[in-house]
C-alpha cells in the first residue's frame, strides 16, 4: 500500500479502531471470569484465587499484545510467517520430551513452564493460518503453482500429524475445519477441495480402527448412546445436562449452582464452562452468551469480507473459522449435540495459553479492521 496512504491512517487510529469488536470479547471475558471465579469457589483450597490470578494475567497480557499487534500493519506478518510457523512446530515438539510434556485428560499436549503449563497448539493454530493466507494469496495473485500447493500441503499436514500424536482429536477437527474453511475463502478450485474431502471419507474408517481405540472410541459410543453409559463415559455429558436443566429460565444465581458448588460437573472450568452458566444464570444466561459470540463472529465474517487484501481476508476467515469451531464444538457437547473433544470455550474457559493465543488472533483481525476497505457497516 502506498507510504503516504498508511500515514493518513496514523493519525486516524482511534477513529479506525473496531471498537464494537473489541467491546464484545472484552464482555464475553468478564462473563467468563465471573462464572469461572465461581466454579473455582469450591475446586480449590484457597477458593480458586492462585487459579484466577494466572486466568486474569493471561486475560491482561492478551490485550495487551492484541493492542500491540493492532497497530502493526498486519502485512509484515508475511515477512516472518515461516519463522513464527518453525518457531511453533518446534514448541509443539517440546510436548514429546520427557520432563517438559505433561498428559493429562487422554492426550499429551502440554509443556512444563514452571510457574504454569502451556499448549502449543493454540498458537500453532494461528502460525498454521498466517502461512495459509499467504500462499493462498500467492495463488490469486499469481497461479495455481505446484511449490504453492505443496507448501500449503506441508503447513496443513505438519501440525495436524503432531496433534493426532498428540492424541488432541478435538484440536486435530480443528486444524481440518480451518483448513478446509481458508481455501473455500481463498478460491481455491473446487476439484482440488473434493480431493481433500474424498481422502478425508477414505481415511475414516482407519481413524476409526487404529486411532479411536480404548478410551476415545467409548466416549463416542456414550455420545451415540448417552443412556447406556450413564454412569461411566456419558457421566461428563449428562451431568453438564442436569446442570443445565436445573438453570431453568434465570438460573440459580451465580455462585448458588448446587452442581457446582457441590463439585459434580466434571471438567466445569474448561469443557463444561457452559454448563455452569446454564445452571447458575439460566436459560436468560445461555441466550446472552450466544448473542455476543454471533456477535463476535458476524463482525470477524465482516472484517474479512472487507480486508484490503487477499492476505487480511484469509486471516480473518481462518480466526473465524478457529473460533466457529471452539465455539460451536463447546457448546453442542455440553448439550449433547456434539461428542466431548475438550475444546473449550474461547475466552471464558479456563487456560491462559489459550487465552493469550485467542487475544493474538483478535489483534490480527483488529490491525485487519484498522485497514480494510470502506464500507456501510460503521466505519
Amino acid at each position: 500500500m502506498n507510504i503516504d496512504i498508511e500515514r493518513g491512517q496514523r493519525t486516524n487510529y482511534v477513529k479506525k479502531f473496531d471498537y464494537i469488536l473489541m467491546g464484545i470479547i472484552l464482555v464475553i471475558s468478564a462473563v467468563g471470569l465471573v462464572f469461572l471465579k465461581s466454579a473455582m469457589t469450591q475446586a480449590y483450597k484457597d477458593g480458586g484465587s492462585s487459579a484466577m490470578t494466572v486466568q486474569v494475567a493471561g486475560l491482561v497480557l492478551g490485550i495487551v499484545l492484541a493492542m500491540i499487534i493492532t497497530f502493526f500493519d498486519y502485512g509484515s506478518f508475511r515477512n516472518i510467517s515461516f519463522a513464527f510457523y518453525i518457531f511453533n512446530v518446534g514448541m509443539m515438539l517440546l510436548v514429546f520430551v520427557p520432563r517438559i510434556g505433561i498428559a493429562s485428560g487422554g492426550s499429551r499436549s502440554w509443556i512444563n513452564i514452571g510457574f504454569t503449563t502451556y499448549q502449543p497448539s493454540e498458537l500453532m493454530k494461528l502460525a498454521m493460518i498466517i502461512v495459509l493466507a499467504k500462499y493462498l494469496e500467492k495463488i490469486q495473485e499469481d497461479r495455481l503453482r505446484t511449490e504453492y500447493i505443496i507448501m500449503i500441503l506441508v503447513s496443513f499436514f505438519i501440525p495436524l500429524g503432531l496433534v493426532m500424536l498428540q492424541k488432541d482429536f478435538g484440536m486435530a477437527l480443528t486444524f481440518m475445519f480451518v483448513f478446509f474453511i481458508m481455501l473455500i475463502v481463498g478460491k481455491i478450485k473446487l476439484r482440488f477441495i473434493a480431493v481433500f474431502g474424498v481422502v478425508a471419507v477414505v481415511a475414516m474408517p482407519f481413524i476409526w480402527k487404529f486411532y479411536f481405540n480404548g478410551v476415545k472410541r467409548q466416549r463416542f459410543l456414550a455420545f451415540l448412546n448417552p443412556e447406556k453409559y450413564a454412569d461411566s463415559y456419558a457421566l461428563q455429558l449428562v451431568r453438564a445436562l442436569n446442570a443445565i436443566g436445573s438453570g431453568q429460565l434465570s438460573g440459580e444465581g451465580i455462585g448458588q449452582g448446587v452442581m457446582t458448588q457441590g463439585n459434580r460437573i466434571p471438567v466445569k472450568l474448561s469443557d463444561m464452562i457452559f454448563a455452569v452458566i446454564g445452571e447458575e444464570a439460566g436459560f436468560i444466561g445461555c441466550t446472552i452468551i450466544v448473542v455476543l459470540f454471533t456477535a463476535m463472529l458476524l463482525r470477524v465474517l465482516y472484517i474479512s469480507f472487507k480486508a484490503r487484501d487477499t492476505f487480511g481476508t484469509c486471516i480473518a476467515a481462518g480466526v473465524f473459522a478457529m473460533f466457529f469451531f471452539n465455539i460451536f464444538e463447546n457448546l453442542g457437547m455440553n448439550v449433547g449435540l456434539m461428542p466431548i473433544t475438550g475444546l473449550p470455550l474461547p475466552f471464558v474457559s479456563k487456560g491462559g495459553s489459550a487465552m493469550v493465543t485467542n487475544f493474538i488472533s483478535v489483534g490480527l483481525v483488529l490491525s485487519i479492521s484498522l485497514r480494510r476497505r470502506r464500507g456501510f457497516f460503521v466505519e
